[in-house]
């Protein structure tokens, strides 16, 4: 998600006859990835806080090798599990939905890593900030600290299946 959160767009599929893929700015959303993983390192608030701070290296060590412009998502045999209120499975209208929420979503979060790195706050004065608005804004943020292993996704660059479009 992270990687796929700036200067992004929903394209056409490389793959899929649908508009349900998602193209982005891969340096941005590695800068703001990596900004994200060692800000939250530096908390250290992380459950497992060893294992994030391995995660955090490794995470690092497989984006440095990676020289591209841009990310693509191609998320067709994802969306294709979504059903619908009456438990029907997308179409393609709605499959190009849910695709253009997600990007909506993702370019959500970038924007979220952007403000807290203007922020210029540590990481201390951040999980102890008391606003209202500020916790629900940043509440995905809070919520990783406890849960980083499922939503992030860390610790599984080698374990899902991934395309390199030259």
């Amino acid at each position: 998600m992270i990687l796929a959160a700036h200067e992004n767009e929903t394209i056409d599929s490389y793959l899929y006859d649908k508009s349900i893929g998602i193209k982005s700015d891969f340096n941005k959303g590695k800068d703001a990835l990596i900004y994200l993983i060692e800000f939250l390192a530096e908390s250290k608030a992380m459950a497992e806080p060893e294992g994030f701070e391995e995660q955090v290296r490794a995470t690092k060590e497989f984006l440095a090798k990676i020289d591209a412009n841009f990310t693509l998502l191609e998320n067709g045999e994802i969306y294709a599990l979504y059903q619908n209120k009456e438990g029907e499975y997308l179409d393609g209208p709605g499959l190009e939905r849910v695709n253009s929420f997600a990007c909506e979503d993702y370019k959500w979060h970038g924007e979220d890593i952007d403000y807290i790195k203007e922020m210029k706050i540590t990481p201390l004065q951040f999980f102890n900030y008391k606003d209202e608005l500020f916790l629900k804004q940043f509440q995905w943020v809070f919520d990783l600290r406890s849960n980083w292993k499922k939503i992030l996704g860390l610790d599984s660059w080698r374990d899902i299946l991934y395309y390199q479009f030259q």
